[in-house]
């Protein structure tokens, strides 16, 4: 689980999260994953396909969060392989996403674009 304490607030043990999490294992419960490439496996676990932690804001977060059609039923192997595609492994990864994160932020509340920062 993140590190995120908005995260751990949204997705913890919040039951507005595990109701969410039934109603899409109930209506998709083989893997979304597996299906796509001619397999078939239980789906045990739901993915937000954009990570809730991209939200700027708590609100964006939120919205992320509970979002229905922003998850995937997955199978344990198919969740650990999404998170190593989004490169969710590691402090070198965590660094690019919290400067991506500082990026986009600059960008959308004090106005600044890639050319600000190369003194352009």
């Amino acid at each position: 689980m993140a590190k995120n304490k908005n995260y751990q607030r949204l997705i913890g043990n919040n039951p507005k999260w595990q109701g969410l999490r039934r109603r899409k294992l109930t209506a998709n419960p083989l893997c979304e994953d597996c299906l796509e490439r001619g397999r078939v496996a239980f789906a045990t676990e739901v993915h937000h396909i954009k990570p809730v932690e991209d939200g700027l804001t708590f609100a964006d977060m939120e919205a992320l969060a509970y979002d229905y059609h922003n998850l995937r039923s997955l199978c344990h192997n198919c969740h650990v392989e999404a998170h190593v595609a989004l490169g969710r492994g590691g402090k070198k990864q965590a660094r690019r996403r919290a400067a991506a994160q500082l990026e986009r932020f600059g960008v959308i509340f004090l106005g600044k674009t890639s050319d600000d920062e190369a003194g352009g």
